[in-house]
């Protein structure tokens, strides 16, 4: 009897792990970020995470269509989306509006590190040209960059792209 009641418990187990699903909770499912809350630093995700972003389209790629940068409520937070499987370019026609963007989520991580390796091809770079006002742009952005690395909780900042999947005027 007491075999035969284990068995029944072992059995009810499996069957219930073999189909119990997992399943996100609806709000975060259908959740659509905007770009402020990707450059947010608390924002978290899992690199390859399928996620919406709302912005305001301020560039497509003339030459190819395959790229697009959308903005946040700053010019200065941008997020670059590139074409995926589903979207063999992106329309001209998105500029200057705002769109919905659904796609993978990919993040690089710009320590100080790469800072330094940035500047070394920045001063590689201005000792071969004559152009002064290139360098001092560059050396603004790193400049810049190097003090959101030094005040950030994690010690580096993160760039988000996107691969797009889905594009919705709204």
């Amino acid at each position: 009897m007491y075999k035969m009641f284990i068995t029944i418990i072992l059995a009810l187990v499996m069957l219930n792990s073999c189909t119990w699903e997992k399943t996100e909770p609806q709000a975060q499912k259908n959740q659509i970020y905007t770009v402020d809350d990707l450059m947010n630093e608390d924002f978290v995700y899992k690199v390859g995470d399928k996620v919406s972003v709302e912005g305001l389209c301020v560039h497509v790629c003339s030459h190819s269509g395959k790229k697009m940068f959308i903005s946040g409520a700053t010019p200065d937070n941008r997020l670059q989306i590139f074409t995926g499987d589903n979207i063999p370019s992106f329309d001209k026609k998105y500029e200057g509006s705002k769109v919905i963007v659904t796609g993978l989520l990919e993040e690089e991580k710009i320590d100080m590190a790469y800072i330094n390796e940035w500047l070394a091809e920045i001063e590689k770079e201005s000792s071969e040209s004559t152009e002064s006002c290139e360098f001092e742009e560059s050396m603004k952005k790193v400049e810049l960059l190097k003090a959101q690395v030094e005040k950030s909780k994690k010690g580096y900042v993160s760039k988000y792209t996107m691969t797009g999947i889905e594009v919705k005027e709204i």
